[in-house]
């Protein structure tokens, strides 16, 4: 009878159960590979590497005939300051790596790209973690001189840790599974996913390119008795251009539109061992990011990138929550490219966003947000080292 009390308790006020996000744009990173990264995110119309996978495939198909290897690692460093005191998760890394094999006018590859990965851990144990990742295979076409198509199919992985006292009604973490890397994550679903998008060259200056990502709705997470579902990836669509305005300048600029309100709706967590099941409306509301970026080479060797990224935080106040607090929006970012000879670079890209602030509207606590402010700045930074072959 007790622990049916529980399990009914938890259910109406599932508003103490966090939000499951990574907080740059929502639950996906601000920008992917270190030459958008520099660029405020905006890598839809021009060459950008292998992160093209990541981004839009098709700009593969700008890429100089050979065979190109990106090895990268990036870094998600956020600041949480809460009324739980502040978060001692200030480090995250995502490795990757992408071959491209550009023969004629046929591109084609593999990458592994962390997604995101982002978390906090407070002193009383709480803890909210989840990591997803992407193993992509691109492919795309040269139609033209001015018009590429590209594709890819990814397979998703989630993965995810979670320990949450959810009411202090009750002794111990009525949410306990969790394990000790940080790549993965106790609880973990797979699914497939696609991208399909262009480039097309307006004159010699000016390039537009665009692609959509379908949703990678991921099963139940899994682990042992718990399981987590609803929990998926969003669709989006994006656009862009990119202005060469003279040998030394390119302008790049981005829209996409992060369909949230079609995947993070309701979220249930069950656990088979004690009958507890805890539903919980997240109701995200889609979001439209803009990326902005400025290339400027200074030598055959030295390339200097500038750029800025809005993206308006999806959650809705009363459902924000202390573990997960993906409330960022404007991300500042400054960038870097060195040629070592023709077939070695180094490419490097730092995001700083500025501190946000959040007061949650939902009931008040032990049973919801309501009063609560929650505070997150982040520094992020992306390297990578290519080879051309």
């Amino acid at each position: 009878m007790q622990l049916n009390k529980l399990a009914a308790t938890l259910a109406a006020v599932g508003l103490a159960v966090p939000s499951l996000a990574i907080a740059t744009n929502g639950m996906v990173m601000e920008a992917y590979g270190p030459i958008a990264a520099g660029m405020g995110g905006a890598a839809m119309a021009y060459d950008n590497g292998t992160a093209a996978m990541a981004n839009n495939p098709a700009t593969l198909g700008l890429m100089a005939d050979g065979s190109r290897l990106d090895v990268m690692v990036g870094f998600v460093g956020p600041d949480v300051q809460t009324p739980m005191g502040t978060s001692e998760d200030e480090a995250f890394y995502m490795p990757a790596i992408g071959y491209v094999k550009k023969q004629g006018n046929l591109a084609y590859g593999v990458g592994i790209y962390g997604q995101g990965g982002m978390g906090t851990k407070y002193a009383n144990g709480d803890k909210a973690q989840v990591s997803v990742g992407r193993v992509i295979f691109p492919i795309a076409y040269s139609v033209n001189e001015r018009f590429n198509i590209g594709g890819s199919v990814d397979v998703v992985w989630g993965g995810m840790d979670l320990v949450a006292d959810l009411n202090p009604a009750y002794p111990g973490k009525e949410i306990d599974f969790t394990d000790d890397s940080d790549f993965t994550g106790e609880a973990k679903g797979y699914s497939v996913a696609a991208k399909l998008g262009f480039t097309y060259k307006l004159n010699d200056a000016i390039t537009v390119g665009g692609a959509y990502q379908t949703a990678g709705n991921l099963p139940d997470l899994e682990d042992g008795a718990y399981t987590v579902d609803g929990f998926d990836m969003p669709p989006v669509v994006g656009l862009g251009l990119a202005w060469q305005a003279n040998d030394r300048l390119m302008v790049a600029a981005d829209v996409k539109d992060v369909m949230w309100g079609s995947s993070m709706n309701t979220v249930t967590i069950y656990n088979s061992d004690n009958g507890m099941v805890v539903p919980f409306k997240q109701d995200w509301d889609d979001q439209i990011v803009l990326a902005l970026g400025l290339a400027y080479r200074f030598s055959d060797a030295f390339n200097g990138r500038v750029g800025y990224n809005h993206g308006k935080n999806p959650i809705p106040d009363q459902n924000v929550n202390y573990l997960w607090p993906a409330i960022v929006e404007d991300h500042y970012t400054v960038g870097f490219g060195y040629a070592f000879n023709k077939q070695s670079e180094v490419n490097f890209g730092l995001s700083y966003a500025p501190e946000v602030s959040v007061t949650g509207t939902g009931p008040n606590p032990p049973y919801g947000n309501g009063g609560m402010t929650i505070e997150h700045s982040q520094v992020n930074w992306q390297l990578m080292y290519s080879h051309t072959f």
